[in-house]
């Protein structure tokens, strides 16, 4: 493997750790502020999550040596649909 891919995967690696710890930590704290009923943490994770992606592809689209670790790796962890489908599919029950 090249070392720029290896270094490449890392990255997202890292960020995916950082990404879905965070999520994990918002979603913990919103269930405590606003109970078992509606999902705040999805919410909230998803609305912060999508800012920040926009944010930060303004500001990589110059250079985006940081690119796999903040978009790929922390926000793809951090806001995940799959997380999202399931919030929504346990509301619809």
């Amino acid at each position: 493997m090249p070392a720029a891919m290896s270094w490449t995967l890392l990255q997202v690696a890292l960020g995916g750790a950082i990404g879905s710890t965070a999520r994990y930590l918002v979603s913990l704290g919103a269930g405590r502020a606003c109970g078992p009923g509606f999902p705040c943490g999805t919410l909230a994770v998803n609305v912060v999550g999508s800012l920040a992606m926009g944010v930060l592809f303004i500001l990589l689209t110059r250079e985006g040596r940081f690119s796999p670790l903040l978009m790929t790796g922390v926000l793809g962890g951090f806001t995940t649909f799959s997380a999202f489908s399931l919030d929504a599919f346990c509301l619809w029950e």
